[in-house]
Formats: C-alpha cells, sequence, structure tokens
C-alpha cells in the first residue's frame, strides 16, 4: 500500500526533525499490524512561532484533549484481542 501525500503551502515554515514520519512501508509476507494511538493536546499556535526554544508547547496530560484506542494503522481496525491474531490485510 503506497502512501499518496500531497504538499499544501500554509505559509509557516518550520524546520522538521529527519525521521519524523518513518512509517514502514506494509509488508504483505508477515501481515504484521502496525498498531497506533492517536492524542490530541490543546496548544497555542504562538508556542509553534516563537523564537524561544522556552516557549515550546507542554504536552501533558493537562491539556490533553483525547486519546483514542489502539487500532492498526495500515487496516484502520481497532485493536481487538481476535484481530491481534490475524494478519493484516493492509487496505
Amino acid at each position: 500500500m503506497s502512501i499518496q501525500r500531497q504538499w499544501t503551502d500554509t505559509g509557516h515554515r518550520e524546520k522538521v526533525q529527519p525521521g519524523i514520519d518513518q512509517i514502514p512501508e506494509f509488508d504483505p509476507r508477515t501481515g504484521d499490524h502496525l498498531w497506533v494511538v492517536c492524542v490530541a493536546y490543546r496548544v497555542d499556535p504562538k508556542q509553534f512561532t516563537s523564537a524561544d526554544p522556552s516557549v515550546l508547547p507542554v504536552l501533558d496530560h493537562e491539556n490533553r484533549l483525547t486519546i483514542t484506542a489502539p487500532g492498526c494503522y495500515y487496516c484502520e481496525e481497532l485493536y481487538s484481542p481476535r484481530l491481534a491474531t490475524r494478519r493484516c490485510r493492509g487496505d
């Protein structure tokens, strides 16, 4: 499964650390799931545009908005003990 990405210019530029988006390609030979948990935090956009590194956002329980149950990145199914023992379809 190939991931298609499209660039959208927002006018905001920031140097991103190398390797921040290293999602492994799905391997149909193994059928391994890639279990992920998504977390959303409340942040102030000014914290991302400041030149002062001490103004970076704090991602902790006090500003956490939501956390999702584990799910497979490839097949987009929620975790269950039954699904964990089955091969991932990857689609």
